[in-house]
């Protein structure tokens, strides 16, 4: 392993722990599809390697075995298994492209997957947890499979500067994080965000809108709240559940 020589072994253990952990979050709220989707970490002071889950596994059973350390050119420096090919071409080009997204997550979960099949997308001003996006969701449109660098870096580059969300128009979501409980704390509210304005515009009535200098503070609030703790603390205590459904998972 002598591309990876210079990461701390504690390093690389704890951050496959915290990606297996995301996956089993993410399966346990129905957010994957099957075995596809993907989740990526970039290795702590190193932004030449990153981890993504190898393909195969379901990921109510992935284990910190079952992620992958490769490198920019897709090969595996670490763990046994093979990448599935959207899933490298999408994460390597957001890593590269955003160096300060440390975690990438990629979901087809059905609510906003659904907004981002509308028109209108997630209106961020319509609930206090659509608030916590606004100003920060880019829309893609929909280029085919990512099955090559060029549709890669066209998704990479839409993600400008400030965004956390990307609505892949007619696919799903990415969601970006400084860290995985950042991610996930952003995954899960962004879900909850989606299923309160589908249920909200199914109604047919005529939604009530803050106005942008609130939707704003709002938003800022969000992120103050999230760096301060907040995030860390829903993050573990999901890891907490997992743990209690499936003990020594991460071992």
């Amino acid at each position: 392993m002598s591309a990876t020589s210079s990461i701390s072994t504690d390093v690389v253990v704890e951050a496959k722990r915290e990606l297996a952990a995301a996956f089993r979050a993410a399966a346990f709220y129905g957010y994957n599809e099957g075995i596809d989707n993907h989740l990526s970490l970039a290795v702590p002071g190193h932004d030449d390697l990153f981890l993504l889950n190898r393909y195969g596994p379901h990921w109510s059973e992935i284990t910190p075995a079952d992620i992958l350390l490769i490198d920019l050119e897709g090969s595996v420096v670490d763990g046994d298994g093979d990448w599935e090919v959207t899933a490298f071409i999408i994460h390597r080009a957001v890593h590269r492209a955003r160096p300060t997204a440390r975690c990438v997550l990629h979901t087809h979960m059905p609510y906003a997957t659904a907004v981002a099949m509308t028109d209108a997308g997630l209106d961020t001003r319509a609930s206090q947890n659509a608030m916590y996006f606004h100003g920060s969701v880019v829309r893609v449109p929909f280029g085919g499979l990512a099955d090559g660098a060029e549709e890669g870096d066209r998704l990479a580059g839409a993600i400008r500067d400030g965004a956390t969300v990307a609505l892949l128009d007619n696919h799903g979501v990415l969601v970006t994080g400084r860290t995985p409980a950042d991610a996930w704390h952003k995954l899960y509210m962004l879900e909850r965000a989606c299923q309160t304005d589908v249920l909200a515009t199914s109604t047919g009535r005529t939604l009530i809108r803050v106005p942008d200098d609130v939707a704003a503070h709002t938003a800022a609030q969000w992120e103050r709240e999230a760096a301060g703790g907040a995030a860390d603390a829903v993050f573990a205590a999901e890891r907490r559940l997992l743990e209690r459904e499936s003990p020594g998972f991460l071992d």
